[in-house]
């Protein structure tokens, strides 16, 4: 198991789990936003590059999130494509927290990550 902090930054955390498939579980907590969002992007193409299976993020314990995560995620969401053979996507969220969800429902972005999908998840 994996647990970076961000370096100046202790109101947010990310974890990343291998999940025994080839690819990982990624645990956001806390106030994930702008001052945050470069390595956030930086740990998701590590993660990515590290796990050809695929990511699930699970964001119950997102207290705050901005459009320039949101962004970072739906760009991750994006470059990660799908699983060739399986032809499931490689990207995918759990646990969305009711803020996160909030966000995803004023962006209209929620149907790019439906809650609960993808490999290595279990509705949350």
């Amino acid at each position: 198991m994996t647990t970076t902090w961000w370096p100046d930054d202790i109101r947010s955390t990310v974890r990343v789990e291998p999940d025994g498939t080839g690819g990982a579980l990624v645990v956001l907590a806390g106030e994930i936003d702008q001052d945050c969002a470069s390595e956030l992007r930086a740990v998701l193409v590590s993660a990515l590059s590290a796990y050809p299976e695929g990511l699930v993020l699970d964001l119950a314990d997102v207290t705050f999130c901005d459009c320039a995560c949101l962004n970072v995620l739906l760009r991750t969401r994006l470059e990660a494509g799908a699983d060739r053979v399986h032809r499931v996507p490689r990207f995918s969220v759990r646990n969305v927290s009711p803020r996160v969800s909030r966000l995803l429902e004023l962006t209209g972005t929620l149907a790019y990550f439906p809650n609960g999908s993808g490999p290595g998840s279990a509705p949350g």
